[in-house]
């Protein structure tokens, strides 16, 4: 293909994409009368990975606490661990960590199920029944993956906290009163607004990926496959680039940095 073809072809997928986002905008006011599958949705993508997240944050929290407690107490500042701890789970790997497990589990299950249903014309019998597929299958997932990854991102903060604790305190010696003090003084009220509005966008975007890619699948079984593999290859790398984007434009990012 030339270059000129897939630089077209890739505006061609923005811009559609640019309207599924708007149709499924303008499909949420009818929310109400869909709230059935929106709590449902908020089950199969919230409840039904908190597990998932519990196990990913011990994991992530002990391998901070070691990592961390090792590079500090080289330079003897190990009593830094629980603010350092803070900040970076606040910041970046809680929302970050959270919607990439939450994209293997849920984002590419949606992303499987809507592809089943195009290819199998549910998704044209809806549309002669009179039924919106955005306002029916996208929009009531969309406002789920809002809600519920702020929450799972806190969850996730707060055992992989507790983990590092565990690892530096209990194992390396550090003292529990240390650890604490300090994370609760250099963890601010700026740091939960970084993560909550994180995760709120990711949950954003790994639904309306899951969906998008979904509603495009045609060609029998194989296009299942192939949309559920774009929609986690897809959502992951527009993760982190958000997560970047986000990052300098929330408070204390680029513009309040100041070069001396």
């Amino acid at each position: 293909m030339s270059p000129i073809r897939t630089i077209t072809s890739a505006i061609t997928l923005l811009g559609d994409f640019s309207i599924f986002v708007r149709d499924t905008l303008l499909a949420g006011r009818f929310l109400w009368r869909r709230r059935g599958f929106f709590l449902r949705q908020c089950e199969f993508i919230g409840v039904d990975s908190v597990l998932i997240i519990v196990v990913a944050g011990v994991f992530m929290g002990a391998v901070l606490g070691f990592q961390l407690f090792t590079s500090l107490h080289r330079l003897g500042s190990e009593s830094l661990l629980g603010g350092t701890i803070g900040v970076a789970l606040f910041r970046e790997l809680a929302p970050v960590m959270t919607a990439i497990m939450v994209t293997g589990r849920a984002g590419a299950g949606m992303a499987a199920e809507i592809a089943s249903m195009n290819v199998s014309e549910q998704v044209d019998a809806l549309e002669v029944m009179a039924v919106d597929p955005l306002e029916y299958l996208v929009f009531p997932r969309v406002a789920a993956g809002f809600f519920t990854l702020p929450v799972l991102s806190l969850i996730f903060t707060g055992v992989a906290s507790v983990a590092a604790a565990v690892i530096a305190c209990g194992v390396l010696g550090l003292q529990y009163t240390i650890y604490w003090n300090h994370y609760l003084y250099v963890v601010d009220r700026i740091e939960i607004v970084h993560c909550v509005v994180k995760a709120a966008f990711f949950g954003l975007v790994l639904t309306w990926m899951g969906c998008f890619c979904g509603l495009r699948a045609f060609g029998g079984a194989s296009a299942v496959g192939q949309a559920t593999r774009t929609t986690v290859v897809a959502t992951c790398l527009s993760i982190l680039l958000s997560d970047y984007i986000l990052t300098a434009i929330l408070p204390l990012g680029l513009k309040q940095l100041k070069v001396t």
